[in-house]
């Protein structure tokens, strides 16, 4: 039985997974832009979808999804259980299933979708497809069943389902087709196709100024307007990266997929609602990614980063690390019946108005914190590594952090903050925690003599921080072995094709697969070693990603690449 797929999930599909086959580009055409009525949230065109879907219907990518613990898992959670209700509802307005067959015949050359309500699923949809083609389809040879009207001298078909109200609606004129779910959308389409004056997309500030932004479109241009979708309930609620707060400060962004020889390509761009002061060096960053190895698992690198912001992430990654969040619970709280008593009379002598006074536990880390605040930091490195174990069960993770300042470190200063924050955890009367010198000249570092593995090197500006020498030795190593790099306010990069095998392993350990978990009839699969794993499987092709991010103030810049193997 062919499982339906709704058009929503096919675009969605399209943006992170069909870029795996590398074609060569059509030529630009007219812009469809210009035909898109003003209003819509989100945009997206495709120079040739048809291509595409061709593509992505043939790929092993779709099949290795569709099989995945991934998909199964997504086909159960309640937004695609949404799209599946709308799906249903479109297809009784129709007469016809929006599925895979219905995409095919309306997959023209030249494409858009412009969404006006994400909550409502409004759409106009727009392609270049001669009427002959359109004429051999499923949804033209249903007209018969709709409403036939006119929009600026141009026939098109109305349906409007009683029960969910559902509106669907087509046209197809000097070979093109539209497809919409509001009517007026659709008459201002036809109206703006026949030559007649009319408000489109591309006359819109946010639009136009987006456009302007990123010049040249590529294979698939993503157009958005983050004013009006942040604003949006189903936004906050389905925008998998959880940022809304931190996306309020953009009025829109445009995002451009390409294909080229042995790579993907994605440029993004972001507008600012209000300009801010560049306060940032992004040529720094140039300088500490030099010390990232050339075989790092993942690297981030900031430029200027706030003394609080590298604290917690020596704090995360070598003097306390453990997991930030707890898992959330599957099951109610117990509720204590205790008669309902709150407290007693011992405790009417208890302040409430005044925070508790110290109990003399110690500050992890409260000297290295003031260190930090006392200097500035031009940029600052993460990297981290797996490494499986000689046992050869366990995966192990190594942690570097390097911090470039704007003058040189205090060599003693940086070791005795460092000793006093591993002194509070580890130790009494200070054992383990005094520093052997190894290496030499600009290979030199200082070691804890102690049973926790633990590194450091203060080189001039540069101070690095890891958790085996190994890697220290390798981050050392990498401005005698490097290029110059060019600078970024942020860069990053993970190495997907040899860190997944590590990443399966340690997590199966972690998931612990002999715990069966059943949802129903349906065995649910393990998060991280089924569900994540499985995503990671379909697109192993990608052999590594990165992205580099630069800031102007008022436009931020996003190039990501993803190199296939």
């Amino acid at each position: 039985m062919k499982r339906p797929v709704t058009i929503a999930v096919v675009f969605a599909s399209l943006v992170l997974l069909v870029w795996i086959f590398a074609q060569t580009p059509a030529s630009t055409p007219p812009e469809l832009s210009r035909l898109v009525p003003a209003g819509p949230s989100l945009y997206i065109e495709a120079k040739d979808f048809g291509a595409l879907l061709t593509d992505w219907k043939g790929s092993e990518e779709k099949r290795l999804w569709l099989e995945a613990d991934n998909f199964q898992v997504f086909s159960r959670s309640r937004l695609y259980l949404k799209l599946q209700q709308a799906q249903t509802e479109f297809a009784t307005a129709a007469g016809v299933p929006p599925d895979m067959d219905l995409l095919a015949n309306v997959a023209g050359s030249q494409s858009a979708l412009a969404i006006y309500d994400i909550g409502k699923l409004e759409f106009l949809y727009i392609t270049r497809l001669s009427s002959d083609r359109f004429a051999d389809g499923a949804l033209w040879k249903t007209r018969g069943n709709y409403q036939p009207r006119q929009s600026s001298g141009i026939d098109y078909y109305i349906k409007t389902d009683p029960a969910s109200k559902r509106v669907a609606a087509f046209a197809a004129a000097k070979d093109y087709v539209v497809l919409a779910t509001r009517e007026d959308v659709l008459a201002g389409a036809l109206a703006l196709i026949a030559g007649q004056a009319g408000s489109s997309v591309a006359g819109e500030q946010w639009f136009d100024e987006s456009v302007h932004a990123a010049k040249s479109a590529s294979e698939l241009r993503m157009v958005m307007n983050l004013d009006k979708l942040t604003r949006s309930p189903h936004f906050r609620s389905y925008w998998i990266q959880q940022n809304i707060t931190e996306l309020g400060q953009y009025a829109a962004a445009i995002a451009d997929a390409g294909r080229a020889p042995g790579e993907l390509h994605e440029a993004r761009i972001l507008l600012r609602t209000a300009e801010i002061a560049p306060a940032w060096n992004e040529a720094a960053v140039g300088e500490v990614l030099r010390m990232a190895p050339a075989n790092a698992s993942v690297y981030r690198a900031w430029a200027s980063p706030s003394a609080q912001t590298a604290f917690e992430l020596l704090r995360r990654k070598i003097l306390n690390p453990h997991p930030e969040t707890q898992i959330a619970s599957k099951t109610a709280p117990v509720v204590a019946l205790d008669g309902g008593a709150v407290g007693d009379e011992s405790e009417l002598e208890i302040r409430i108005d005044e925070p508790p006074l110290d109990t003399g536990v110690p500050d992890t880390g409260r000297e290295l914190r003031k260190l930090l605040e006392a200097v500035p930091l031009e940029a600052m490195l993460d990297i981290g590594s797996t490494r499986v174990q000689q046992d050869g069960v366990f995966v192990g993770t190594e942690s570097g952090v390097a911090l470039l300042e704007a003058s040189d470190w205090d060599a003693a200063a940086v070791r005795n903050a460092v000793t006093a924050a591993f002194a509070t955890m580890l130790t009494e009367d200070q054992i383990g925690v005094h520093w052997v010198d190894r290496g030499a000249g600009a290979n030199s570092y200082s070691e804890l003599d102690g049973l926790q593995s633990l590194v450091l090197a203060t080189h001039g500006r540069t101070l690095v921080i890891a958790t085996s020498k190994e890697l220290l030795e390798a981050m050392l190593a990498g401005p005698a072995n490097s290029p110059s790099t060019s600078g970024a306010r942020y860069a990053a990069a993970y190495r997907h094709s040899a860190e997944l095998p590590n990443f399966i392993k340690m997590m199966r350990l972690i998931d612990n697969p002999l715990a069966k978990q059943t949802t129903g009839d349906s065995p649910e699969p393990a998060f991280f070693s089924g569900n994540i794993a499985s995503l990671g499987q379909a697109l192993s092709r990608i052999g590594s990603e990165s992205i580099v991010v630069h800031d102007t103030g008022s436009i931020v810049t996003q190039n990501v690449v993803y190199k296939l193997k």
